[in-house]
């Protein structure tokens, strides 16, 4: 009966081409690629990866923790806290800037067209120019599902204060979102994207996730920097989701 309710299970991610793994801001997605799904009440998901990215001024390692959490039904939180043990770029901290983000999955209509509105509070923990500084940002994210393939996208509008906002200058910015995602099989997902921003931010990538059990997934890609400072980034990472929490 258990193997039974397992397939089925793996049927329907193959079909939705859900997220097992954390998106930007710690909400559910994949990196550099946020979806429209939220974790049910009482569901964990935590994870971390190794970012290794090349500058025009050097190289950053980043090691960003995450963690998701469904608290009620349609609404999850998530937190990422990022550490930069090297730094040749800028020889910054090693503690990056620290997000607090949540989701609430607004409407959910047939076919697995979905939207989630989303809130995001940055804090300027990090270094200036290598990390955004404090930041608050509402948006929303649309997923929508053509036979084995999901599309995502999404837009968010931010308010970014610097590494002082009772001091710096506020301005305001747009930061976009689009890709999609598939199942190749029942445990390995391909997905791909591209994200920027109205302040000359402007990046490809591509990745794979691969489901290790029913707990347990593990992820790995590269984006390319089309007009930014970074030429590329390649990361690996897992994440982990249990119940009852």
């Amino acid at each position: 009966m258990r193997k039974s309710i397992l397939v089925l299970a793996f049927a329907a991610l193959a079909a939705s081409a859900a997220s097992w793994s954390i998106g930007p801001g710690g909400l559910s997605g994949w990196p550099g690629l946020p979806s429209s799904d939220v974790l049910e009440t009482g569901v964990l998901r935590a994870g971390m990866s190794i970012e290794y990215i090349d500058t025009d001024n050097g190289s950053i390692l980043r090691v960003p923790l995450k963690v998701c959490h469904g608290i009620t039904e349609d609404i999850e939180v998530g937190a990422v806290i990022p550490f930069v043990p090297v730094d040749n770029s800028y020889d910054g901290s090693i503690m990056g800037d620290i997000t607090l983000s949540g989701g609430w999955l607004y409407e959910k209509a047939r076919g697995g067209t979905a939207l989630k509105l989303t809130g995001r509070l940055t804090f300027p923990s990090g270094e200036k120019h290598r990390d955004r500084g404090a930041e608050l940002a509402f948006g929303g994210v649309s997923s929508t599902t053509f036979l084995d393939f999901r599309l995502s996208m999404s837009a968010e509008y931010a308010l970014n204060g610097g590494r002082n906002p009772f001091d710096d200058t506020i301005t305001d910015v747009m930061y976009f979102n689009a890709g999609g995602s598939s199942f190749v099989t029942s445990d390995v997902l391909l997905y791909a994207g591209m994200n920027g921003s109205t302040s000359s931010i402007f990046k490809a990538g591509a990745g794979a996730q691969y489901l290790l059990n029913d707990n347990l997934a593990l992820d790995g890609g590269v984006n390319i920097g089309l007009n930014d400072f970074e030429n590329f980034e390649v990361y690996a990472g897992t994440s982990w989701t249990g119940e009852g929490f």
